[in-house]
């Protein structure tokens, strides 16, 4: 692979086409570019010049069960409520073309959950996750791609429907991450997530409730699905 520094006039498109390769391929090599639109002068952009540079796509997922839109995420997501799921650490999202976030024995945790809505496996290929967390879509994993320009996802400072809240675990305990439904002047008022609390309350994991669990957290970040 090579190295090309964008100059004054240049697109994304152009130097695809100079240099024989489709945009995708061009993308896909360069996962620090959140919009096609978004390049600047003197950006260094990795130019895959065999087909052993062109890196996989992340999972072996379906286009059709990926959410283009948030009214589809919020759809999906919520589809799996009622479904009297059982709340489990580690279980759970690692096949997005199931119908319910669920593994053998009807049982999920928060990200495996976050991750079935998105419509992808929470076992990533993606190399920020595999050089900090082994693959792992996790709470920990996230707010780790939230801070970095490589990954999924953006960090944002104001909440909005549709966003990620998340935060890590840390001292012995979990992180958790769920998806705001619900903001009222820049306030998070309702969040689904799948956790052990809801499970406790109402024998369902996953739960459309106030978010406090998460306000509660100094350590809690909102994050943006960049597909979205």
């Amino acid at each position: 692979m090579s190295i090309y520094i964008v100059k004054s006039g240049d697109t994304l498109s152009a130097i695809a086409k100079k240099h024989s390769i489709a945009l995708d391929t061009l993308l896909d090599s360069n996962p620090q570019i959140k919009n096609i639109n978004s390049i600047r002068v003197g950006m260094k952009i990795t130019i895959p010049e065999k087909q052993t540079d062109i890196p996989p796509k992340p999972d072996p997922i379906q286009p059709a069960n990926i959410p283009t839109s948030v009214a589809l995420f919020l759809e999906r997501a919520r589809s799996a409520k009622g479904k009297k799921t059982i709340y489990k650490l580690g279980a759970g999202g690692m096949k997005p073309t199931n119908a319910t976030p669920t593994d053998k024995g009807n049982k999920c945790d928060c990200s495996g959950f976050v991750c079935w809505a998105l419509g992808v496996s929470r076992k990533t290929s993606h190399p920020l996750y595999v050089k900090y967390n082994s693959g792992w879509m996790n709470t920990d994993g996230m707010v780790h791609d939230a801070n970095n320009s490589t990954g999924y996802f953006e960090k944002i400072t104001t909440p909005k429907v549709g966003c990620m809240i998340v935060y890590p675990g840390g001292k012995g305990k979990i992180g958790h991450v769920g998806i705001v439904t619900e903001v009222k002047a820049g306030v998070v008022e309702k969040v689904l997530h799948c956790s052990g609390g809801n499970f406790r309350k109402t024998e369902d994991a996953i739960q459309e409730t106030k978010p406090d669990v998460f306000i509660n957290n100094p350590r809690t970040i909102y994050a943006w699905w960049v597909g979205l």
